[in-house]
């Protein structure tokens, strides 16, 4: 049985980042329990143990000080696990804002999601943000197996990596029980989501959703999530005059999630940068209309103008006008719902986990022998 060690700091029981790309790891090893012996090593955070969860075995490294220390400390255990530990593949899901050092020798391969570099300036100031690109494009120059979610996150990857690398692309699915959900309308719109004030343009969907309230009295914004940003959050809605129509609910479990689907007149996922995401693609599949920035790969999960909307991002006035014609019109909504539903069908957690295990598969062959620690 193929031993793997699957690197990622990200975990869902993680309040400062819980994403999809650490649902993405357990809805795939979960589907392979049996087929391979795999380590997933996430970050440590308040209340963190080593544990398995549906057959998927979890280590958690580094401090659960704060969420600075943790993604540090992770980063140094991280790097020494790749490089000592007995393993027959590796996989590191890649984040510049936790560099882990490739071991040269051993059969490692990256997850890239989405890279931070086009950002970074205008997230950490010039200085520090020409930092993230160059280290950004050291780490992934270091890469020869990079697996990916889009044919747009391809396109950028292929122009940073050496011309030995090579690239599968692997996407993401969505549970079954999304596709079950019975719609129900009820007078809010929803954000779901990390809780971080800049990737996913909270600030715009706030801004947004004040256009929208002295238009529609009785109608509501949920934020569901968790994240590092949350006190943030509240404090721009009350700086905005909406925090009484604006409720917040941090560190929903999944079963809220389908009733807020089933409810949400539609999502608003208002974002500066993604990969692949999978919230909407969920949105879809559960019918609810989807309003999303067009950025990344976002435009290959929603399939607009049919089964939704794309806007240009930082445009709180696109997103509203956007929100306020779907509101004024039901059936309209309607068609969009049934449309989102067909179109979400692509997404199998099933044939994206056995992709995943050819991935894996491709390495070790390539690598010639089982690495192990010397």
């Amino acid at each position: 049985m193929l031993r793997v060690l699957h690197c990622i700091y990200d975990d869902p029981a993680n309040p400062w980042v819980g994403g999809g790309g650490s649902m993405r790891v357990l809805e795939i090893y979960r589907r392979l329990a049996g087929r391979v012996d795999v380590t997933v090593a996430t970050g440590r955070f308040p209340g963190a143990r080593d544990e398995t969860v549906d057959g998927v075995r979890y280590a958690r490294l580094g401090s659960a000080a704060s969420y600075a220390g943790s993604r540090w400390s992770y980063a140094r255990a991280a790097t020494r696990l790749l490089a000592s530990a007995e393993y027959d593949v590796a996989v590191y899901d890649f984040s510049a804002y936790t560099p882990l050092r490739l071991p040269r020798s051993r059969p490692v391969g990256l997850v890239v999601h989405m890279l931070h570099g086009p950002t970074a300036r205008a997230r950490w100031g010039s200085l520090l943000g020409r930092g993230v690109v160059a280290l950004e494009r050291r780490l992934l120059r270091q890469a020869r197996w990079i697996s990916t979610t889009s044919h747009w996150m391809e396109e950028q990857i292929r122009r940073l990596v050496g011309p030995e690398a090579r690239i599968a692309l692997i996407g993401s699915g969505v549970p079954d029980e999304f596709f079950r959900v019975e719609r129900r309308e009820r007078d809010f719109l929803l954000y779901y989501g990390r809780f971080d004030l800049f990737q996913k343009g909270l600030d715009t969907v706030l801004e947004a959703f004040a256009t929208l309230a002295p238009r529609h009295p009785e109608l509501e914004l949920r934020l569901a999530g968790r994240g590092k940003d949350e006190q943030r959050v509240r404090e721009l809605a009350r700086e905005m005059g909406v925090q009484e129509r604006t409720r917040i609910l941090a560190g929903v479990e999944r079963e809220t999630v389908l009733e807020l689907f089933s409810g949400a007149l539609a999502l608003l996922m208002p974002s500066r940068l993604e990969g692949l995401p999978m919230v909407p693609a969920e949105a879809m599949a559960a019918g609810v209309p989807v309003i999303a920035a067009a950025v990344g790969a976002v435009p290959e999960v929603v399939a607009a103008p049919e089964a939704g909307v794309l806007v240009q991002p930082d445009d709180p006035r696109a997103l509203a006008d956007a929100a306020q014609a779907l509101l004024a019109d039901p059936r309209r909504r309607q068609t969009m719902s049934d449309a989102a539903r067909r179109s979400a069908e692509r997404f199998s957690w099933d044939a994206v986990a056995e992709r995943h295990l050819e991935f894996l598969h491709d390495i070790h062959s390539d690598s010639g022998r089982p690495h192990r620690s010397s």
